[in-house]
C-alpha cells in the first residue's frame, strides 16, 4: 500500500511538471544570478538543502518529477546504473554550475528576491519542457534504471551535502536501519531498488548509509522478514 501512495504521489507530480520545471530549472537559476535576481529555484534548490538535513532525500524518492518519468521508463530499461565512475560525474557538473551562479551573484552588489523571475507560460516555455523531457527520457532509456539521478542530476548533491552536514552537525535525520539477524539473502531488496544499490550487502553490514539511496522505501516494503527499518535517528559511530 505505501509504494502505490508513493507511486501515486510520482505521477501527480509529474503532471504537474509542466507548472513546477521552471522552478526546478538549473538554467532560469543561471539568468536570474546574472540579472542580480534571487529566483525561484534557487529558493526551492536551498530549502531542498536545509529539508535533507532531516528528510535525506525523501525527496527523489516521493517527489521528484523527473525520478517519476525514470521509473516508469525502467520498464523498457532495466538496467542497472550505478558505480563510483557513473556517479562522479553529477557532482563534477554540479561544482562547475553552483560556482558560476556564485560568481554571478558576487557581481551584483544588491540581489533582489522575485519567486516567479522570468517563468512566462507560452509556447517557448513548454518546447524548452518538451525537449528537457525527451533528453531525461532518452537518457535513461540508454542507461538504465534512474541513470540520470546517478550521472547528471543537478538537485541531489544538494541533498547529499544536507546530509552530511547534518551527520557532521549530529543531527537526527531519515535513515535506514538494517535488523541484519533477521535477514535471509533472498535478494529481493537488490531486485527492487530503483537506484541499483546493493542493499543486501549494505543489510549484513548493518551500513545502511548510502548517498545514492532516495529513501523510497521498496527495500524496506519488499523485504519477506522485515530485516529493514526506518527512523529518523543520528548516524552510529
Amino acid at each position: 500500500m505505501r509504494q502505490k501512495f508513493r507511486k501515486g504521489i510520482l505521477i501527480f507530480s509529474l503532471l504537474m511538471f509542466p507548472i513546477t520545471f521552471m522552478l526546478l530549472s538549473p538554467f532560469v537559476i543561471v539568468v536570474s544570478a546574472a540579472n542580480g535576481v534571487l529566483n525561484g529555484s534557487a529558493m526551492i534548490f536551498g530549502l531542498l538543502l536545509l529539508f535533507s538535513m532531516v528528510g535525506s532525500r525523501l525527496f527523489c524518492g516521493w517527489l521528484c518529477p523527473g525520478g517519476a518519468l525514470q521509473e516508469y521508463v525502467a520498464v523498457v530499461n532495466d538496467r542497472h546504473w550505478n558505480s563510483k565512475g557513473k556517479n562522479i560525474s553529477k557532482y563534477i557538473t554540479w561544482t562547475v554550475w553552483v560556482s558560476f551562479i556564485v560568481y554571478l551573484w558576487l557581481q551584483n552588489d544588491n540581489l533582489k528576491g522575485d519567486f516567479m523571475y522570468f517563468i512566462e507560460f507560452n509556447f517557448q516555455y513548454f518546447i524548452i519542457y518538451a525537449i528537457v523531457m525527451v533528453l531525461i527520457y532518452m537518457f535513461t532509456l540508454v542507461t538504465g534504471r534512474r541513470g540520470m539521478c546517478h550521472s547528471l542530476c543537478w538537485m541531489a548533491p544538494f541533498m547529499v551535502i544536507g546530509e552530511k552536514l547534518a551527520d557532521f552537525l549530529h543531527i537526527p535525520r531519515f535513515r535506514l536501519m538494517a535488523k541484519a539477524d533477521d535477514c535471509i539473502s533472498c535478494g529481493q531488496c537488490n531486485k527492487n531498488c530503483p537506484m541499483c544499490l546493493d542493499v543486501l550487502t549494505m543489510v549484513e553490514a548493518g551500513a545502511m548509509d548510502s548517498s545514492e539511496c532516495i529513501n523510497c522505501l521498496e527495500c524496506v516494503d519488499g523485504c519477506p522478514k522485515k530485516a529493514i527499518a526506518f527512523g529518523i535517528c543520528q548516524k552510529h559511530r
